[in-house]
C-alpha cells in the first residue's frame, strides 16, 4: 500500500507517452502518438520536455515497482556481452585438409547489433545521444569480411 501512495500523478497523455516511449525508444514518435500533434519538430520539443520532466515521476515508479539502478546496470552490463550462436562450416583446415560434413557445427559469437542497442541504451540514459541530424558515423549497410589464408 505504501508503493501505491508514492507512485505519482501522471495525466493519461503523459502515461500513453512513456508507455509508447519505452516501446518504440523513440521520443518523437511516442508523442507523436500521444499528443494532438502530427509536426515532428513539436513532438521532438514535447518529448524532450516530457523526459525531463518525468526523470523523476518514472525513477518513483520503478523504485515502487522494486527496479533499482543497480538492477539496470546489471542488465546493461549483461547486454554488452550479448552472443549469438550461428551455424559454422569450415571448409578447409590449417593443414589444407577439407573437413568432413560431421565437423560442422554450431558456434558462438559476440552479437553486435544487441550490443549496439545496449549502448544506445546506456547513452540515453548518460544524455550521451547524438542529436537528430547530427553528422557521424552512421553507416549501416552490409559488411563483408573476407578471410585469406596466411601462406608459411
Amino acid at each position: 500500500m505504501d508503493a501505491e501512495k508514492k507512485q505519482p500523478k501522471l495525466t493519461m497523455k503523459q502515461r500513453k507517452f512513456l508507455k509508447l516511449y519505452f516501446e518504440t525508444g523513440n521520443g518523437t514518435q511516442a508523442a507523436l502518438a500521444a499528443y494532438d500533434t502530427d509536426d515532428p519538430r513539436a513532438a521532438s520539443v514535447i518529448a524532450a520536455e516530457n523526459l525531463a520532466k518525468l526523470r523523476e515521476p518514472v525513477r518513483a515508479l520503478m523504485e515502487a515497482k522494486g527496479i533499482s539502478v543497480g538492477r539496470l546496470i546489471e542488465i546493461l552490463d549483461e547486454g554488452l556481452q550479448a552472443n549469438k550462436v550461428v551455424s559454422a562450416q569450415v571448409l578447409v583446415k590449417q593443414d589444407g585438409s577439407v573437413l568432413k560434413k560431421e565437423d560442422e557445427g554450431m558456434i558462438e559469437v559476440p552479437d553486435h547489433f544487441v550490443r549496439r542497442l545496449y549502448v544506445e541504451t546506456a547513452a540515453k540514459w548518460l544524455g550521451l545521444e547524438k542529436e537528430p541530424g547530427a553528422q557521424g558515423n552512421t553507416f549501416n549497410g552490409p559488411v563483408q569480411i573476407i578471410f585469406k589464408r596466411q601462406e608459411k
